[in-house]
């Protein structure tokens, strides 16, 4: 799976393509902040985003709903240190795939991007049998 990761953190950053890598999960590109995401989207099409919420310029939530304008089958992880559960189930209300907790939980990250990368598989399996794409896509 090709992955973008976002976070304003060069940390953060370097541990998620530490450990998506890890399990075999390619990182296509970085960014630090919403508005750079969604230009990265636009460019690279990568196959999910796992993204920060809290960022300058554009926070992550915002990023989120431009990016599923331009793709609404955009697979978004929201990954926030914001343990609220409101702030969870307001990301999933605007398309979040998932919603990851940091600091990082490696095992949790590695759920996730399965998880993502078993959802895509599916699709690609369900496309080869000949069925149609998402009209709305």
């Amino acid at each position: 799976m090709r992955l973008l990761i976002v976070d304003d953190s060069e940390i953060r950053l370097q541990q998620l393509r530490q450990i998506v890598t890890e399990i075999g999960h390619e990182v296509i590109g970085m960014a630090k902040d919403g508005q750079e995401a969604v230009e990265r989207f636009r460019s690279l099409h990568p196959d999910a985003v796992i993204m920060d919420l809290i960022m300058p310029r554009m926070n992550g939530l915002d990023a989120l709903r431009e990016i599923l304008a331009v793709d609404p089958d955009a697979n978004v992880v929201i990954a926030s240190s914001m343990r609220s559960p409101e702030s969870a189930l307001e990301c999933e209300r605007n398309g979040a795939r998932f919603y990851l907790h940091k600091p990082f939980d490696p095992e949790m990250v590695r759920s996730v991007v399965a998880k993502l990368a078993a959802q895509l598989n599916g699709k690609s399996a369900s496309e080869r049998r000949g069925a149609a794409p998402d009209a709305a896509g």
